[in-house]
């Protein structure tokens, strides 16, 4: 998946737990501040999380569809589901699943709100962290997808769920992800808003709260860790960049996600042959599934670019005849988003 830096953050973020199995049957009203953690539930998110990690979306739905099935009067299994969709739709670039994915959000913030009119404590930071996590994916897929206006104004109203969660139970540091992750970008891209003061520069405080839920979260600490690639690459700490994709790698192999931050932040250490070979390898997953080739598009173009860098022309010159050849595969939507580098890369197969 290609670096997006408005993203509000990456994968899936869905941090509840609950506490005896037989509280499952009882009404969503019953639950107390003590009764929603459990180990045992933990263990269920986390698994899902390291499968959408490693872009195994088919079984990571699976398992949270499991979730919804086994305690459908709580909100971690519907978002569970929802985060994977959009994980899945990312990926391809291509929002298929828009209307599914929307109607999961809305469960997930009607059960959310319904369980935290009567609770309290821990137990409502929980659903506001739930309902924080709607709005979230809500701005990041008009982000990828829809339009800057709403993606905006979601943020915000997600800023203001998980603030109202960390005000009943600041130790619950899975908030951390959600407030991090907003006050980094929105002071990162504010640009001419934070000159007039409309928006504060709380940079250092987002990066702050990141580590915060990266060191001490219960299941959101991966996900902290893979916002701070983009934290890190926005700030152009390549070095940094680059140290915790490849931590994350290590974990999840078969993930995409890390791949692309990993390439950017080697091109610009100008350790192009190191570059080259993670977009290689990166290509040689894209090509199984296409999608509408948006990715393929890029990647291909990036590789051209650095094998430009290593003074390598006839590689990059088949490079471009590779695309050129599937060109008339690739939807008109694409050929008009990608139209420079598209061009280019058709100039360049003619030579």
């Amino acid at each position: 998946m290609k670096r997006d830096p408005t993203q509000l953050t990456s994968s899936i973020n869905a941090l509840c737990l609950l506490g005896a199995i037989c509280l499952l049957l009882l009404p969503a009203s019953s639950l107390c501040s003590d009764e929603y953690m459990s180990d045992s539930r933990a263990e269920q998110l986390i698994t899902i999380q390291r499968l959408l990690f490693n872009d195994r979306f088919d079984l990571a739905e699976a398992a949270a569809r499991e979730v919804v099935e086994s305690s459908p009067n709580l909100p971690d299994g519907y978002f569970s589901v929802a985060a994977v969709l959009l994980g899945r739709m990312m990926d391809r670039e291509q929002s298929d699943r828009k209307e599914q994915f929307h109607a999961l959000l809305d469960t997930v913030e009607n059960i959310s709100e319904q369980i935290g009119d009567t609770a309290s404590g821990r137990t409502a930071a929980w659903m506001y962290l739930y309902t924080g996590h709607a709005r979230a994916y809500r701005s990041l897929f008009e982000s990828r997808f829809g339009s800057f206006v709403p993606s905006v104004r979601l943020g915000i109203a997600a800023r203001k769920e998980y603030s109202k969660g960390v005000k009943l139970d600041s130790s619950l540091y899975d908030l951390y992800l959600g407030l991090g992750t907003y006050h980094y970008w929105k002071s990162a891209k504010a640009g001419f808003l934070r000159w007039l003061g409309i928006f504060k520069n709380e940079i250092d405080k987002g990066i702050t709260e990141l580590y915060l839920a990266a060191d001490s979260s219960i299941i959101s600490r991966e996900s902290a860790r893979s916002s701070l690639v983009w934290v890190w690459l926005d700030r152009k700490q390549y070095d940094s960049t680059v140290i915790i994709c490849e931590e994350l790698l290590a974990v999840y192999p078969d993930g995409n996600v890390w791949l692309w931050p990993l390439a950017e932040a080697l091109m610009e250490l100008c350790q192009y042959r190191r570059a080259l070979e993670t977009y290689q390898l990166l290509r040689s997953r894209l090509q199984i599934e296409p999608g509408n080739y948006c990715n393929l598009i890029e990647c291909d173009y990036r590789t051209y670019r650095c094998l430009k860098k290593l003074n390598s022309i006839n590689e990059a010159r088949q490079v471009a005849r590779e695309v050129d050849a599937y060109l008339d595969s690739v939807p008109r939507s694409t050929q008009k988003k990608y139209r420079s580098q598209i061009d280019l890369l058709k100039r360049v197969a003619r030579l």
